[in-house]
């Protein structure tokens, strides 16, 4: 091994056939609310997630809109009443504390005003079971968006909270691309990682990782083994990191691998199990709601069968690192 790396030395990946249950899963909560943050002009919302689509409305700066999920580089609004378009993730910020509710009148309806006082003016009249988001509670008044961007003010008594959405409420995020290779692929099964005269099938899973994520940024398919061509590796098979990739041993794994799709890069996700085996997934997407691992999906090298984090942590339970480019 080269003293002057700067690639990192990672554990030999281990593929040992474990039964596991999954974890039960969190309660999902409805889409939070994104701040169109623009420098001055609206920021445009098109029939597509492209800039080639056509733009269907647009948004002003500092105003409102539900989130529905995140595709890449883009999110998928509500920006009226039951219409939906794409805007560029880049000029919306989510707001953290924004919290589902449905309007809970016993009868009629709920009057929506232009500030929190009964002497501000009615802007319109909410049906029992609207679902609305607050952004803000005070002094007995919500601050509330409602048909996908209108804000107002209504009477936080008359309002029912999401319970899941009151602990947390992330959008849900899909990279869309991102290849599912397994290791044991006949295609690459046996290929030799460097001198080890181990294979990508019995060792390679962070290969396979790998491939998965750089296929995914260079924008075109590099399989196994052709990924394993451009890799160095120790003499037991441990494989060195491009210099371009970043290792996070934190404690706050979810809410980095969540903000890292939030940007539109998957992470590759390393954990051991209880016989000191490694193994490595690349997480591609979150299904919205609270920050937990059953929520994060993952493709697996090793396996067809887990597709949640929840179920890779069920038989690697240990957490080792993330890896991810920068």
């Amino acid at each position: 091994m080269k003293k002057n790396r700067l690639l990192s030395l990672i554990f030999t990946c281990l593929i040992l056939g474990m039964m596991f249950m999954p974890k039960a899963k969190a309660a999902e909560a409805a889409a939070p609310t994104g701040r169109v943050t623009t420098a001055s002009t609206a920021l445009n919302v098109r029939s597509g997630a492209s800039t080639s689509a056509a733009v269907v409305a647009s948004l002003a700066k500092d105003s409102y809109v539900r989130l529905l999920e995140k595709n890449g580089i883009w999110y998928k609004v509500e920006y009226s009443g039951g219409r939906y378009g794409y805007a560029s993730a880049s000029y919306i910020t989510e707001v953290g504390s924004a919290k589902e509710a449905t309007v809970n009148t016993s009868s009629g309806g709920l009057n929506v005003r232009t500030g929190p006082s009964t002497a501000n003016g009615i802007k319109t009249v909410l049906a029992k079971g609207t679902a609305v988001v607050v952004l803000s509670e005070s002094n007995g008044w919500a601050n509330i968006v409602y048909n996908g961007t209108q804000t107002g003010y209504v009477s936080a008594s008359y309002l029912k909270y999401n319970t899941a959405s009151v602990s947390s409420g992330y959008a849900a995020v899909k990279l869309s691309g991102v290849p599912n290779f397994k290791q044991t692929d006949s295609r690459w099964a046996a290929v030799t990682l460097g001198t080890s005269g181990k294979s990508i099938a019995s060792i390679g899973c962070a290969t396979t990782a790998l491939a998965m994520t750089e296929s995914y940024r260079l924008g075109y398919t590099i399989n196994p083994a052709d990924m394993s061509k451009r890799l160095s590796y120790s003499a037991s098979g441990s494989l060195y990191w491009p210099t371009n990739y970043v290792h996070d041993t934190g404690s706050g794994y979810l809410k980095t691998m969540y903000e890292n799709l939030k940007k539109g890069i998957p992470t590759i996700y390393a954990s051991t199990n209880a016989y000191g085996g490694s193994h490595f997934v690349v997480v591609t997407g979150f299904k919205g709601g609270s920050l937990a691992a059953s929520n994060f999906i993952i493709n697996d090298p090793g396996s067809n069968s887990r597709v949640t984090l929840d179920q890779h942590i069920a038989a690697y339970p240990n957490f080792y690192k993330l890896v991810f480019y920068r």
